[in-house]
């Protein structure tokens, strides 16, 4: 599963000519800069992130999306409610809400269940963060790969426990905050669910390598009309 990390409507339809991208994740900040704002009240925030439904509904191409769920228990479930509603008339997609590993959110996974929802626990740093979240029911885990290398000296040996436990359970380790294609190609070692900023989407076909045998095949052809 190939995902854009991004909350602008521009950016995901440009994703989805790259064929394989699948949907979109989100979160609070993507969804302000989106709006071009540092912060949102709660309400900008659960229209932004409903409009974002609506486009999923309208395009075909979408079949994932990720909104991440703010506030208390019950507000979350009502934010659940109004994004299916979005996507009620529409076939093939499947919302997953976004929840934070903390005790309030892990509650919340068989109301959304019941709901139709798929559940992704984000912002997953530890293997006992993970092996609640399995435990609790939840569909998948995000784990942010570029922060974890950048912060963790044993972020290896984390993420192979993380990603043994969700294997486990046979449920999906979504990696995400990836700075360059290097880091995506660390990151699929682990897993093949992904998601990326656009910029980093635009890398994942570059290599020096390829463009010289390229240029190679390209001077062995006369190019003429």
């Amino acid at each position: 599963m190939l995902l854009v990390d991004t909350a602008d409507r521009d950016a995901i339809q440009k994703a989805l000519d790259f064929l394989g991208v699948q949907g979109f994740t989100t979160n609070p900040t993507l969804i302000a800069r989106a709006a071009g704002a540092e912060s949102l009240s709660l309400d900008e925030y659960v229209d932004a992130a409903r409009k974002l439904c609506k486009i999923a509904a309208d395009i075909g191409a979408i079949r994932h999306l990720m909104i991440q769920a703010v506030g208390d228990a019950d507000g979350g479930l009502r934010q659940a409610a109004i994004y299916l509603e979005e996507l009620k008339a529409a076939r093939g997609k499947k919302l997953w809400m976004k929840l934070t590993p903390t005790p309030t959110s892990v509650a919340c996974y068989p109301a959304l269940k019941q709901m139709g929802c798929a559940t992704l626990v984000t912002a997953v740093f530890t293997a006992t963060q993970a092996y609640v979240a399995m435990e609790a029911g939840a569909d998948g885990v995000a784990v942010y790969l570029g922060r974890l290398m950048r912060l963790e000296t044993d972020w290896e040996r984390n993420l192979q426990n993380i990603a043994a436990i969700v294997k486990s359970a046979d449920r999906t380790l979504l990696l995400a905050s990836f700075p360059d294609r290097r880091t995506v190609d660390v990151g699929l070692r682990y897993s093949h669910d992904i998601t990326m900023p656009p910029a980093v989407l635009d890398e994942l076909l570059a290599s020096s390598l390829s463009q010289e045998a390229i240029k190679g095949f390209d001077e062995t052809i006369a190019w003429k009309r």
